[in-house]
């Protein structure tokens, strides 16, 4: 897929000012130049397999060298780039064995991350959840993908937080990361951006509720899901 694609800045005001009152701290521009390149690469703006120079990838984001670098650092760490010496940096390519693997991995650690931001979210959290929760299903019966994506890079850091279990949510970031691109990739093709919508929304609300038993039901609901989408894939050889 080729040309340039923007995630929208969604009109949703509501959501946009829980999450900014959500930040715990002012984000560094390594952070802000992560996220940057991060949504490019789900979009797919950073298209799988091309190669690009740093200086490009900072114009591209309008952020310094030195953040960008230590921004790419980490998503080498991650495996969503791999640095060429002396040839660039080279964005992951992505195949359906590759994302079962990611999905089998991620099933683990987000039922792990969802029941602890259960137990251990506090009361404004919660209602940030059930507030956000309503976006996601909005943005799924609309059919509108850019937004969905913009909800579900919010709602997943936000419940890392929740969880507050650094380690498991460190390890989950890159692994939503990828799914989010394999999804936005073959999402036409199955036309289910409501029933994907309606899934994470059940989750962020039975974060909420602090039911951990229903709060793991949902996970591996979100899960059964993707895995669902994933290998009808491979069924009709992608």
């Amino acid at each position: 897929m080729s040309g340039t694609i923007q995630m929208p800045i969604t009109s949703d005001r509501t959501f946009l000012q829980s999450a900014k009152a959500r930040e715990i701290k002012k984000e560094s521009l390594v952070e802000i130049a992560h996220r940057e390149l991060e949504k490019r690469f789900v979009t797919l703006e950073l298209a799988p397999g091309s190669i690009w120079k740093e200086s490009d990838l900072a114009d591209l984001v309008g952020i310094g060298r030195t953040p960008v670098r230590e921004a790419l650092q980490r998503m080498a760490s991650d495996q969503l780039i791999t640095v060429l010496q002396r040839a660039g940096i080279m964005i992951s390519t992505t195949s359906i064995q590759d994302q079962l693997l990611v999905l089998e991995t991620r099933r683990a650690l987000e039922a792990l991350v969802s029941m602890r931001a259960a137990r251990s979210a506090l009361e404004d959290e919660r209602r940030y959840l059930i507030e956000v929760a309503d976006s996601i299903e909005a943005a799924g019966h609309r059919g509108d993908v850019f937004a969905y994506l913009q909800f579900h890079f919010e709602t997943k850091r936000y419940v890392a937080q929740f969880a507050r279990n650094p380690y498991a949510a460190r390890s989950l970031a890159p692994l939503h990361t990828f799914s989010q691109r394999f999804y936005f990739m073959h999402y036409r093709r199955f036309n289910n951006l409501e029933e994907v919508g309606s899934s994470h929304a059940d989750l962020s609300r039975a974060i909420a509720s602090g039911d951990v038993k229903l709060t793991e039901e949902c996970s591996h609901r979100v899960s059964d899901v993707a895995e669902a989408f994933t290998r009808d894939l491979l069924l009709k050889g992608q």
